[in-house]
């Protein structure tokens, strides 16, 4: 190995703990970087893709190589089932040294793993659970029935069970049952689109329950309808610039790298671009915050029938006038009244910061934000009441308001 290679496997041995805690697939890519010969900065790791091309794996593009732990060849899934603490040696090798001995197996590279403090019992399930090839088993084969459900303990149904050394699939029923014929040693992937697929090993059990965990879900989510008004104390030419912490999707009028108004006090706003007169300013996108952005602890638990009264409150106590607030009433009212509760957290003003920035020439001397955050729930539940500032106007004032709904970054339990 070289010495450039030494010093950056050292380094990668040093970090390793974070770098797998972080993100197991960001750590296989390093090791087939530093295969592929590559220089690397950690923060410039791009997310792996993995895809198949003629049943040979690629990550980024680049042909996986071989990964042998404690000298079972298996597949990289498996690394992620090992934690950082338990890895004692990694060896890479390359080019001749790995044909040499491993034949055309090791044309892409082998990875070498040796593991410690890990039982040969657990070890040998994991070898059968992750093997590099899955092949049919001999011995008698034998019907396997089985119930999946979820943390809830209800079951999961449309399920799919396939058996990976015989390539059989089968489903679940309403009750979350299947059936399906297996050998001892077969290993059955248990998959369901809002859960975490499971991998169970076959061996004298002729029943099983196998409990799904729900998927974290990262998924982008659609701010909607954030518009802008803008009030100055006299017919002045703004310049409004807004810096989104997502994907902008949709502007009206047109923005193109800022908007340009001639506002007038009444709110009228002149678009210098498109040469037509709005009331507001218009933008939406996608976002993806983390996870403990949605652990709220304070909000509101809003009946379906007094949803109006509780934002005509709430959104005049932070400052939004009467047009303004029959704005935002006549957009939300309708997609909030379809849940019979909703859970209610507003960002306002610097609190917006975390969705997107604006940058307004001349500066508003009042700047009034109001992000509204919502999900369904089917029946009143006490939460700790949040505390609304209360902002009052002077001089040029910018007013903003805009909301999404935040079901699908809930927990079922979470409220």
């Amino acid at each position: 190995m070289e010495k450039k290679e030494k010093k950056v496997l050292l380094l990668l041995q040093l970090k390793m703990v974070n770098l797998i805690k972080n993100n197991m697939k960001h750590f296989i890519t390093i090791l087939v970087f530093l295969l592929m010969g590559k220089s690397f900065a950690q923060d410039s790791i791009a997310k792996p893709t993995v895809v198949k091309i003629r049943s040979q794996k690629t990550i980024n593009s680049i042909p996986a190589p071989l990964y042998i732990i404690n000298g079972h060849v298996v597949d990289s899934t498996l690394l992620q089932k090992i934690e950082p603490e338990n890895i004692e040696k990694i060896d890479i090798l390359k080019d001749e040294k790995a044909t040499s001995i491993y034949g055309t197996k090791g044309q892409n590279g082998v990875i070498l793993i040796t593991t410690k403090n890990i039982s040969d019992k657990k070890m040998e399930k994991f070898y059968k659970l992750h093997p590099a090839e899955y092949v049919q088993n001999t011995g008698k084969e034998f019907v396997l029935s089985g119930t999946i459900i979820d943390c809830e303990k209800l079951a999961i149904s449309k399920a799919t069970v396939t058996n990976l050394n015989t390539q059989e699939k089968v489903f679940s029923d309403s009750d979350g049952t299947f059936k399906i014929k297996v050998r001892k040693n077969d290993v059955l992937l248990v998959e369901s689109e809002s859960c975490i697929s499971q991998k169970i090993l076959v061996e004298k059990q002729k029943d099983i329950t196998v409990s799904l965990k729900a998927k974290q879900n990262n998924e982008v989510i659609l701010l909607k309808k954030p518009i802008l008004y803008l009030y100055p104390t006299q017919e002045t030419e703004v310049k409004i610039q807004f810096h989104f912490n997502g994907t902008l999707k949709t502007t009206f009028p047109k923005y193109d790298e800022n908007w340009k108004v001639i506002a007038s006090p009444n709110g009228q706003l002149y678009d210098t671009k498109t040469k037509r007169t709005y009331t507001s300013l218009f933008w939406d996108g996608e976002i993806e915050l983390p996870k403990s952005h949605y652990q709220y602890n304070e909000g509101f638990v809003v009946a379906k029938e007094n949803l109006t009264t509780f934002l005509i409150e709430k959104l005049e106590h932070i400052g939004l006038n009467h047009q303004e607030t029959n704005d935002f009433i006549q957009f939300w009212l309708p997609i909030l009244e379809q849940n019979q509760f909703n859970f209610i957290h507003f960002l306002v003003n610097d609190a917006c910061n975390e969705v997107a920035v604006n940058t307004v020439h001349p500066q508003p001397e009042t700047s009034i934000r109001v992000y509204m955050e919502f999900f369904g729930v089917n029946q009143f539940k006490s939460v700790p009441e949040q505390k609304l500032p209360k902002t009052k106007r002077k001089g040029f004032t910018l007013v903003e308001w805009g909301g999404t709904d935040v079901s699908q970054k809930i927990e079922k339990n979470e409220l």
